[in-house]
């Protein structure tokens, strides 16, 4: 099998084969021969040809019984790679010149234990970000920055999962993903890095290896629609319970301040809405919030049976 690679790259996808191909495209340039590829697809139809076609070397899972389970997918491609940096890439990313490059220049560092790379949405003005990118503030909120262009890499909190890394070491001690942030999968990413930072691990924003995101239509909804939003205030309330504890002031911040954005909502018909969606998503995120945190901040280690599992998966000497 040869010398393991230093850099594996995983992509895991749901019924989205054209964003797919196209990413793999950019990769077929924007990697070196002795990078590995892992491709999760939970997509009903098995595209594994078309998938060789443009990278032979790819390690293909077909899982379609993961459909609707991005971070269990994610979990799926711990179980294959071989290298000792894990990268992550969304679909409908595309590799700018210089990603692979800049990502190890991170990792040169060894007290690095995740990198957080820059993804650009073709906004203007998105290279200028005035707050510290990557922060979980005291309120409960996340800022971002993640296409913001700065000189170096900086120190941050979270990062963003459609362009992230950690070491293999790193991962085998979280034993891999938390699995069970549904729907939209929002905070499944915040989630991991924000474990990193509990086990004293460093994160940083590395601008140098960027990708450019073209986003692919949701399988399900639309961004930002309805069912996006409830599913990301019940997401965001289990984020900061399990890191924080259920009773974490940043939480109760949280919750307040999202009952206060209803007056800021534009019109009588907006506000009505905006107070429907809140209320429904607090009460919902309640819920989830007392099944699936405690009362003071949860391990940051997994240790279920599929946390063990993928402990040892990425413990183990890599072939």
């Amino acid at each position: 099998m040869g010398d393991a690679p230093r850099l594996s790259v995983c992509i895991v996808t749901y019924e989205r084969p054209n964003f797919l191909l196209r990413c793999l495209g950019s990769l077929k340039t924007g990697l070196d021969d002795q990078a590995e590829v892992v491709v999760v697809d939970a997509s009903s139809t098995d595209h594994s040809e078309r998938v060789r076609a443009i990278r032979e070397s790819v390690t293909y899972i077909h899982a379609p019984e993961l459909a609707g389970w991005m971070t269990r997918s994610r979990n799926e491609a711990l179980r294959w790679v071989r290298g000792d940096i894990v990268s992550f890439l969304d679909d409908d990313v595309v590799l700018r010149a210089g990603w692979q490059g800049g990502l190890l220049k991170a990792f040169d560092d060894l007290t690095v234990s995740a990198v957080a790379g820059r993804t650009c949405n073709g906004v203007p003005g998105e290279e200028r970000y005035e707050r510290p990118v990557g922060r979980l503030l005291p309120n409960g909120t996340l800022t971002d920055g993640f296409a913001s262009l700065g000189e170096e890499s900086v120190e941050i909190d979270h990062g963003i999962g459609a362009n992230m890394s950690f070491r293999r070491s790193v991962l085998a001690d979280l034993g891999g993903f938390r699995d069970d942030y549904p729907g939209t999968a929002l905070r499944e990413d915040t989630d991991v890095f924000l474990r990193v930072r509990a086990i004293g691990g460093r994160v940083v924003f590395a601008p140098d290896a960027a990708v450019d995101h073209l986003p692919a239509p949701h399988v399900r909804g639309a961004r930002f629609d309805t069912r996006y939003k409830l599913y990301g205030r019940r997401n965001h309330m289990v984020l900061l319970a399990r890191s924080g504890g259920i009773r974490s002031a940043m939480l109760r911040r949280w919750m307040w301040l999202q009952l206060k954005g209803v007056g800021s909502a534009p019109g009588v018909s907006g506000k009505v809405r905006r107070l429907g969606v809140t209320v429904i998503g607090l009460v919902w995120g309640s819920g989830a919030v007392f099944r699936s945190a405690r009362w003071y901040p949860l391990p940051p280690r997994r240790d279920d049976q599929i946390g063990r599992e993928l402990r040892a998966a990425l413990s183990s000497p890599i072939a």
